[in-house]
């Protein structure tokens, strides 16, 4: 297993550097640049020269291929630079911003494990009755509710109506409750749609049918026998899950004024802050990167058929 791990770890390192290497050239082709819109957001005009003397201080006057070979000579090293907007390290912004990224994406994916897993149960367990339709209706509801919608509801509910918890911040857990509960409703409708496929193709199986003849309960068959074999892609799509969380609450950041990276990503967007921007793009691709990784290995530890075929790798 860990040269496996090896491996992928190994073929990571090319695919962060060409994404790095793709986004760093088309953020470049952008029809403005930092300091126009600087100036923009200010709403002042700036000369001519006053414009190329900032673009020379920040080594935008060089050729795009020659400013990427600074950034990555720096980027190995952990510098990431300065931010256009603000002046600050960036990676003292990543840093800061980062763990209430990580808190939310983590809070709202154990929210969906929890609720998600014995709600697919419990439709496999009754299959083809009222609640198993129920369950079926809310997965359909859940997936096409948009995010942003969803989101202005809560807020209006239980913030504007009844003044149970605040709409906006990051401060303590009450400002934590309603971003988890949004970014999650999403992934439990998906969740239990999945889970409760992955579990039915399993019973549908010969040792499935095998353990009913015997005269095994539905209950004792799922638990003891389906749900482990139907745990590896589970893992496997939590594994994707995770790093799409990590690396896309934008949305719900922007509505509940979470501070974390995905705001000061889109200020970056409208402020064309490159090196924020590929400090985000960098730590989009090693989520995914390691994310997907880490459920993998996970998922192998618990099917010995997983395993078996890293080996043939």
């Amino acid at each position: 297993m860990l040269s496996y791990a090896a491996r992928r770890l190994a073929f990571l390192v090319p695919v962060v550097f060409l994404v790095s290497m793709l986004s760093f050239f088309l953020l470049h082709l952008a029809p403005s640049d930092p300091v126009t819109m600087k100036y923009v957001r200010l709403g002042t005009t700036a000369s001519q020269e006053t414009i190329v003397a900032e673009k020379r201080e920040l080594g935008l006057d060089r050729s795009i291929p020659a400013q990427y070979g600074t950034w990555l000579f720096s980027a190995v090293q952990g510098d990431f630079g300065k931010s256009y907007n603000n002046h600050q390290s960036v990676a003292g912004i990543m840093a800061k911003r980062l763990p209430n990224t990580i808190a939310l994406a983590l809070g709202a994916l154990l929210l969906t494990i929890f609720i998600a897993l014995p709600l697919a149960m419990a439709a496999v367990l009754h299959q083809n009755t009222a609640l198993d339709y129920g369950l079926r209706l809310f997965s359909f509801w859940g997936t096409s509710m948009p995010t942003f919608w969803l989101g202005l509801l809560l807020m209006y509910a239980f913030g504007v109506r009844l003044r149970l918890l605040p709409v906006m911040g990051s401060g303590d857990f009450s400002h934590f409750i309603l971003p988890c509960i949004t970014l999650s409703v999403w992934l439990i409708a998906l969740y239990v749609r999945r889970f409760r496929s992955g579990l039915l193709l399993e019973l549908s199986k010969a040792y499935g049918k095998s353990l009913a003849m015997r005269g095994y309960g539905r209950g004792r068959i799922l638990l003891r026998h389906i749900l482990p074999n139907a745990a590896a892609p589970i893992l496997v799509l939590l594994g994707l899950s995770i790093g799409d969380l990590l690396g896309g609450t934008i949305v719900v950041e922007i509505i509940f004024g979470w501070q974390g990276i995905g705001s000061i990503a889109l200020e970056a967007v409208q402020n064309r802050d490159y090196p924020v921007l590929q400090a985000y793009v960098l730590w989009m691709a090693l989520a995914y990167g390691l994310a997907n990784l880490a459920a993998d290995l996970l998922a192998s530890r618990i099917d010995p058929r997983l395993r078996r075929t890293e080996r043939a790798a």
